[in-house]
């Protein structure tokens, strides 16, 4: 055997050590090569003192990060030659010359640590890993880890501990501002809400923009539905049911060589999940962690609501109205009487009408303060973790309860989870999981819905107190201030959406390394789920979908899910070449049933069950699979660890088109060039440089039955919404029919086809204490599968076909910095930045409208941004100045034979740029960190403030009865000067109630996304008190807002995670937190 030792660099290179075999590589050899070297260097160093030896010192070497045995690791004597290394089982044996000496610990990729023997017979070390030494490790596709350095696209990696920071209760909303290239939205603010992630812009038009969840290799399903009926709630989306207090890290795949591999489900972007595993304590075979957060929900801020004026019209009190253009309230009084069922004082009068009593002055009520409450939320966690040498286990139970800001809206999710490995030989190892879930909530409608709370709340007008009861104690009807809608107390106590989840995710797998440089790997995961969903109104609701006589609806969702890997990988070393080959196979089946029943006209008040219904059953059941097979390969070249080649193929079955389109072929290449290795650049300054760069082509299949043309079962009853107008065989016999679908299916679709391609670079500064990572990218999604309208007279009047091109590209910025490190006190900043621009260039038809809000619709629209909004809008002259018609009043855009809607771009919700950043100030044991989040422009639909002025419920409606003069132009451009009354005439219907325009607004924020200030008790403390590790924390969301947004938070999004983004309809309101966290580890 032949061997060099590498320059003194202050950091191992690469060491080759030649075989009759050939060259053999690995970190195995390294510690094979040091442990033998040093262990002859020490032999001959150590004779010498042997007559001096007066103690012996044994002990065992493990590793902070897994409480693993470190063999080879070198244990020296400090200020003397005498060295030994530690055996297979990190344990070593040395003789040390006095009680006061001192032991250094070091070892390859790992900090050198120093060791008082302090008279002990016995010294344990544990030692912790060196990031500037060993290069960074990422989980990629099939839960395969790969050296950051040796990757061609762009990935970013979250850390257990910083989703942590956040203490969120969806895992989505964990990861807002943390990572480059993504956009996070919430649906709404209440208890379990759904939210969207979108990686590198929205690229479908009718498909699905959310990425691929992958749970430790395992597809998972992030599915959100909406409830039955119009009264839609804040439903979840159900990567909700992970417990982040059970992540290990989530690594966000962006670039396309790193999705290919997972075919068409990632074609949005892949978000792969690493759960804890099993790890060994120091001192005995369990590890327990426990974890407490407590918190406090406080809401944002109050919709802007009128306080100034009473219910009524043209100043005239009305309580039949929904309108506040009533007279003011500093001019009404109580009369006294018991004429008025609602309120003991009596009547509301003008102060001088005959009746009125002159002290009993109205006081106007704010009815958002007296119906939201504090939110209160608990998290507590319970983890044990352990294993020998051959296995490990971890297992975690967890509970969190929250109660919303609206009363008697709750979450609660309890999670159990089973982790477990263990070798069974050498080369032969099998592991497995399993997690638990039961999860329940209690939901109430929002948006645009006469049952739900928020208009309920927002509508009341100030002189009428929803608080004061909600049922007339004699009659049992309801008390409201007018016949719609719902009084919100009513509701939150009658009407509630409930939900009850079961869900089980887990896998088995085995590993068999029958040579040394072949890895084979089958794994099998499954994802389960059963949604129980039930809404009801009761007897005497008269908003939403209830019906006076009551209503019931029951929604059961079936979801099941089997993936299937068999991963094969070969790594040789020949030469300078590291080569990497995998092949394998994969399978995945889907299924998702749904049962659904409605029922109306409670037979017993108060008993919500379909039996108790009388009549109008409406019954679905529909059964969905899906199915897909491939076959994959990934090449990896490495030469001299400074080029790096990938190159990945995949070809696709799929159940959902027919043949030949159902057989597909995509792949990617990458390279990725480290120049300061190639070129010995490591001169103190520039610590390492990169470039690399990647192109890819993936495909992504239709809808399950898309290709055909089905019958779907109806319920014929006369006058009920779920008729659609049938009146086969029998109008309203409740007799069940069939109906052929108004949609056509079409056999010849063809996949959509994503061309990603991407170039980067990653540079480390002064010894890695500045990192900075750069992507350009471009992404176009062509043959999109898009549902067009079809002429009436073939039969259809829907049908899906392959058009339309979608791009992306943008800039994304990772920075890590740390621009102070001293003994104690270091600081730490980490930011990311991205800009994305979105562009449809291609479609079949003109526009796509993807919802429709009154006078404003987000479409998707050729030579746009997606999912722009189009509405009425102002009429402007060549330099944009509004243009004033003859009576003083704005005009709007014209109706032409070119453009029969008037409609014009008004609005892009897609933000300029979004930025993160977040400081952690770290002294002894105290630490401060905080995050600020920041998006430039993205324009916000204000759908509340629109629906709402024509009532003259907005504050802004306060100027009324008032002279104005708008700015603008006249016809022949002179300046408008004419005034004009602003009153409820002008509010609900004359100048500018119809200009959809006016209520766009512009949603950039500056956010303080996430505080905390932690503090460790020192171990002298804890080591008292029987344990490891304590830590207490106090921290805050969503803090600070400063934004111009006109409503209570522009993070909003009324239509959940779907295409349509940008729009704020009565949404619930966010909040802000405060609590206080307790970590403790025994």
């Amino acid at each position: 055997m032949n061997f060099s030792l590498p320059p003194q660099t202050g950091r191992w290179s690469r060491v080759v050590l030649q075989t009759s075999e050939g060259p053999t590589k690995g970190v195995s050899m390294h510690r094979l090569f040091h442990a033998g070297f040093l262990s002859v260097l020490f032999l001959f160093a150590g004779i010498g003192s042997l007559q001096a030896q007066q103690i012996n010192v044994t002990g065992r070497v493990t590793s902070v990060d897994d409480h693993g045995a470190l063999p080879g690791v070198s244990v020296f004597v400090k200020g003397t030659q005498t060295g030994t290394v530690t055996d297979a089982d990190g344990r070593y044996t040395i003789s040390v010359p006095s009680p006061s000496s001192v032991l250094v610990i070091s070892f390859i990729g790992y900090k050198t640590t120093e060791v008082p023997v302090d008279g002990r017979s016995t010294v344990d070390v544990s030692i912790e890993s060196d990031i500037t030494q060993l290069g960074e490790v990422v989980v990629t596709a099939f839960g395969i880890a790969q050296e950051k350095k040796a990757l061609v696209s762009a990935t970013q990696e979250v850390a257990g501990k910083d989703l942590a920071l956040s203490k969120e209760t969806n895992l989505v909303d964990a990861l807002n501002a943390k990572v480059a290239g993504v956009n996070i939205t919430r649906q709404g603010g209440s208890a379990g809400a759904a939210s969207s992630i979108v990686i590198r812009g929205f690229s479908s038009v009718n498909g699905e923009n959310q990425p691929l969840f992958v749970v430790d290799g395992v597809p998972i399903n992030n599915a959100y539905r909406t409830t039955a009926r119009g009264s839609s709630v804040d439903a979840p989306n159900r990567a909700i049911d992970i417990n982040p207090n059970d992540i290990e890290t989530i690594n966000v795949l962006k670039g396309p060589a790193a999705t290919a591999l997972y075919g068409i489900q990632a074609g949005s972007g892949v978000v792969i999940i690493t759960t804890k595993k099993g790890k060994r304590s120091d001192d005995k075979n369990v590890s327990v962690n426990f974890s407490s957060n407590y918190s406090m929900d406080k809401i944002m801020r109050n919709f802007p609501a009128n306080m100034r004026f009473g219910q009524g019209d043209g100043s005239v009190y009305n309580t039949t109205t929904f309108s506040h253009f009533g007279p003011p309230i500093t001019t009404l009084r109580y009369d006294g009487t018991d004429l008025n069922p609602a309120d003991p004082r009596g009547r509301i009068v003008d102060m001088n009408d005959p009746t009125a009593i002159a002290d009993a002055r109205v006081i106007p009520v704010n009815n958002q303060d007296k119906f939201y409450q504090i939110g209160k939320t608990w998290d507590n966690n319970l983890s044990l973790s352990g294993g020998n040498k051959n296995s490990t286990f971890y297992l975690s139970l967890g509970n969190y309860s929250q109660d919303g800001i609206i009363p008697n809206n709750e979450y609660d999710r309890t999670s159990l989870k089973v982790t477990a490995e263990t070798s069974l030989h050498d080369k032969f190892k099998i592991a497995g999981s399993a997690t638990y879930v039961y999860s329940t909530s209690t939901r109430f409608g929002r948006g645009d819905n006469l049952s739900d709370v928020i208009q309920g709340t927002v509508r009341t007008p100030p002189t009428f107190d929803n608080s004061a009861g909600y049922v007339y104690p004699l009659t049992g009807a309801q008390r409201q201030f007018r016949a719609q809608p719902d009084n919100p107390f009513w509701t939150i106590n009658f009407n509630p959406y409930k939900d009850e989840v079961n869900r089980i995710i887990g896998y088995v797998q085995a590993t068999y390394d029958p040579t040394s440089w072949l890895n084979i790997m089958y794994r099998v995961g499954t994802d389960v789920a059963s949604d129980k969903r039930n809404q009801q109104w009761a007897k005497g609701s008269t908003g939403g979908d209830g019906t006076p006589g009551g209503r019931v609806l029951q929604d059961v969702y079936n979801d099941r899910q089997i993936n299937s890997d068999l991963i094969a990988t070969a790594t040789k070393t020949f030469g300078d070449f590291n080569v990497s080959l995998l092949v394998g196979h994969n399978y995945f089946t889907r299924s998702n049933g749904r049962q659904y029943i409605d029922g109306r006209n409670l037979l017993v008040p108060g008993l919500y069950n379909i039996g108790n219904t009388q009549e109008s059953l409406v019954q679905i059941q529909n059964l969905e699979t899906k199915k897909t097979a491939a076959v994959l390969s990934r090449l990896s070249v490495d030469y001299k660890n400074m080029l790096f080649l990938e190159m990945t193929g995949r070809n696709e079955w799929t159940s959902t088109l027919r043949s030949p389109n159902n057989s597909f072929f995509y792949g990617s290449g990458g390279l990725g060039f480290v120049f300061t290795e190639a070129f010995n650049m490591d001169d103190g300054v520039l610590s390492f440089g990169k470039l690399r760069g990647a192109y890819a082509e993936a495909g992504r299949d239709a809808a399950p039955y898309s290709d055909q043309t089905f019958y779907s079962s109806r319920s014929v009853v006369s006058g009920a919404w779920s008729t659609l107008s049938l009146r086969f065989p029998l109008a309203g016999s409740g007799i069940g029919s069939v109906d052929l679908s108004n949609t056509a299916g079409n056999p010849a679709l063809r996949p959509e086809r994503t061309k990603t391609m991407e170039f980067g670079t990653e540079l480390k500064f002064l010894n890695n204490r500045i990192g900075l990572d750069v992507t350009y990218y471009r992404k176009l999604d062509v043959d999109q599968i898009i549902l067009i309208t079809t002429p009436g007279s073939t039969g259809f009047t829907n049908k899906r076909i392959n058009a339309g091109e979608i791009e992306n590209k943008g800039w994304e910025v990772v920075l890590n910095a740390t621009p102070v490190q001293q003994n104690k006190f270091s600081w730490d900043i980490t930011a990311n930045f991205t800009r994305n621009r979105n562009m449809v260039l291609e479609l079949p038809v003109d526009r796509i409208a993807l919802a429709g809000f009154g006078n404003l619709r987000p479409l998707v629209k050729k030579g746009e941004p997606f999912s722009v909004f189009y509405g009425t809008a102002f009429l402007r002259d060549d330099k944009g100045n509004l243009i004033i018609d003859a009576n003083g009043y704005p005009q709007r855009s014209p109706i032409t034979a070119d453009n029969p809607s008037g409609d014009l771009k008004i609005g892009d919700p897609n933000p300029d740029w979004l930025m993160g950043v977040r400081n952690t100030f770290s002294y002894s044991n105290l630490s401060l960190t905080f995050l600020w989040d920041f998006r430039k422009g993205g324009d916000v639909a204000n759908i509340t403030s629109n629906w709402q002025r024509a009532t003259g419920v907005p504050d802004f409606t306060y100027d009324r009865n008032h002279m104005v003069v708008f700015n603008g132009v006249t016809a022949d451009g002179s300046p408008n000067t004419k005034q004009v009354l602003i009153n409820e005439a002008y509010y609900i219907g004359i100048g500018n109630r119809d200009i959809a325009e006016r209520f766009v607004e512009d949603g950039s924020w500056i956010r303080l996304r996430d505080v905390s200030l932690s503090y460790g008790l020192p171990s002298s403390v804890v080591s008292k008190m029987k344990m490891k590790r304590l830590n207490v924390s106090l921290y805050g969301r969503n803090i600070l807002l400063f934004t111009g947004y006109s409503n209570i938070d522009p993070e909003t999004n009324f239509s959940g995670p779907n295409s349509s983004i940008g729009v704020d309809a009565f949404g619930t309101p966010t909040s802000r937190s405060y609590g206080v966290s307790l970590n403790a580890t025994f």
